[in-house]
């Protein structure tokens, strides 16, 4: 009782200690238990994340998890020490979330891969493309997807633009489209280079299945007239590879039956005969 003579003699209060710690004594074991329960749950989600093959989701889940599981533990401590959290933790909720959805990339990339997930755009491995970028799915995360581009360097998208950016699955979508143009110089026979382009392109081994690739009468130019080749690909992501392809393909058939591809200038056109009156 030396406690209570103390603060009564310092104070003027009349204090029972072995009370106080007797009321105090089960809030102070839970709060420790709680603790301890806490830093359990840390290093088990810890643990957990560090088994996920991709690093960029194993390191946002260790910068997550403890935080979130910290919030848990300081309010249900408040609760076991009869603070009522009720009405401040609904008001504190609804501001959070609302605060970092709207006003922050971090919880706009969060709910837009979420929305992207369960909307399921794309699946790793299906070629997309997204405000003008196109590749090859390689990984997607909490806060942004992989793509990886036809000269194999890798770009990042956020997930805000994946849900607000008009998306395109190339790889769902059947093959994309891809063109390239064949000027005919000289004055060519056009019905014999249609028949041999014709017959090229019927038998392109790589043009997707279904999808049918023709040839188009497009222009007549002062030294040329200009047909354009038209085939499709799975992965949009190839495309300079396949365009060179059917380039290279229909040239060489072409020269190989005396046909000239390529512009040429009326001047280079003309006789020797017309060049000796330009004189």
């Amino acid at each position: 009782m030396e406690d209570s003579s103390l603060l009564k003699e310092s104070f003027g209060l009349d204090v029972d200690t072995s009370m106080i710690l007797y009321s105090s004594g089960p809030i102070v074991f839970k709060l420790f238990g709680l603790s301890l329960m806490g830093y359990l749950a840390s290093r088990l989600v810890s643990r957990m994340a560090r088994r996920i093959d991709d690093p960029r989701t194993q390191r946002q889940l260790e910068f997550f998890a403890p935080k979130i599981v910290n919030v848990l533990v300081i309010a249900v401590g408040l609760e076991f020490a009869g603070v009522d959290i009720t009405g401040m933790a609904a008001l504190f909720t609804t501001v959070g979330f609302t605060g970092a959805v709207v006003f922050t990339p971090l919880g706009q990339n969060i709910v837009a891969g979420i929305v992207t997930s369960i909307d399921d755009l794309f699946e790793i491995g299906e070629v997309i493309e997204v405000n003008g970028e196109y590749g090859t799915v390689v990984s997607k995360s909490l806060l942004r997807t992989e793509l990886r581009r036809p000269e194999g360097t890798t770009i990042w998208v956020p997930n805000k633009e994946l849900s607000e950016e008009v998306t395109k699955n190339h790889t769902r979508m059947g093959g994309f489209r891809i063109n390239v143009e064949i000027p005919l110089d000289n004055n060519p026979d056009r019905r014999r280079a249609v028949e041999i382009m014709d017959r090229v392109i019927a038998e392109l081994p790589w043009n997707v299945p279904g999808k049918k690739a023709f040839i188009a009468f497009e222009d007549v130019a002062d030294s040329a007239v200009v047909y354009r080749a038209y085939a499709f690909i799975r992965d949009r992501s190839e495309e300079p590879i396949y365009v060179s392809k059917l380039l290279t393909t229909l040239v060489d058939a072409l020269e190989a039956d005396g046909l000239s591809v390529g512009y040429t200038t009326n001047l280079a056109m003309r006789t020797p005969n017309d060049l000796s009156s330009l004189v």
